[in-house]
């Protein structure tokens, strides 16, 4: 059992890369799409909504988290599995996973991606100022911490060629 965070700033592709392994017969989970991450007060602890106004203060009172007990549960099931998303607490869940992937691209290209967004999070201006603040040193924190960094400026197929030959997996199952 096998168990890959595939991680990157808001932008860099991980929904993509997702969709591809799973076009290529691997489990693959979005931390977004399949609602394993939410949103927590930092003070409470409660879960809360991503409201539609956000901004600095809301951004320091709440994390975006992937809680541990999801990762456990997920990392026991057979084969190889992913998990495809950026949360504020990675540095709680890192060791649940076999290896950690760091998708990476230009800024100039991660603007125009998050540009391209209506909703969501790095759809408003003030956002993809904040994600492209957190762009500049993510690749090298991660790198620091052991990911093996993807260039993912590519199509998405040769993203995911690249993705699974660093991790030494077949191409397609």
């Amino acid at each position: 059992m096998a168990l890959y965070l595939i991680t990157g700033t808001s932008g860099v592709g991980k929904s993509a890369v997702r969709g591809e392994l799973r076009r290529r017969g691997y489990v693959a989970y979005g931390s977004d799409e399949d609602g394993l991450a939410r949103w927590f007060d930092n003070t409470s602890g409660a879960e809360v909504r991503l409201p539609d106004q956000r901004g600095d203060e809301w951004f320091a009172r709440n994390t975006y988290r992937l809680p541990p007990e999801t990762v456990r549960r997920i990392a026991a099931e057979p084969g190889h599995r992913f998990i495809c998303g950026t949360v504020g607490n990675e540095g709680e869940i890192w060791e649940l996973f076999t290896a950690v992937v760091c998708l990476t691209v230009d800024a100039t290209t991660l603007r125009r991606r998050l540009s391209a967004r209506t909703g969501g999070f790095g759809s408003t201006e003030d956002e993809i100022r904040r994600i492209l603040g957190w762009h500049q040193t993510v690749a090298e924190d991660n790198e620091r911490y052991g990911a093996l960094l993807v260039d993912a400026s590519g199509p998405v197929e040769d993203v995911v060629d690249a993705l699974l030959t660093a991790l030494r997996l077949p191409l397609d199952l």
